[in-house]
Order: C-alpha cells, then structure tokens, then sequence
C-alpha cells in the first residue's frame, strides 16, 4: 500500500463512517410520528 493510498483511507473511512452516523440520525429525526393506536377494550366476562 503506497503512502498515498494509505492517506486517502485515513480521509476516506471517517468521512463514510461520519455520512452514515448523519444519514442514520436524520432518518430517525425525520421519521412521521408513531401514530397512537386506541387499546381495545377488553371484553367483559359473563
């Protein structure tokens, strides 16, 4: 591995580990809203 090469995968690896730490907060943040479900009521025993 030239020395060259070895500077680009000290530049590349951070940056892609820093895009996906981003892509993944920003799809957790934008995600909708967990729409709130009404619990069945349960059905009384007679």
């Amino acid at each position: 591995m030239t020395r060259k090469h070895r500077s680009v995968h000290r530049l590349l690896w951070p940056a892609l580990a820093l895009t996906l730490a981003i892509g993944f907060a920003l799809s957790i943040y934008l995600r909708p809203p967990i729409a709130a479900e009404p619990i069945p009521a349960a059905k009384s025993q007679q």
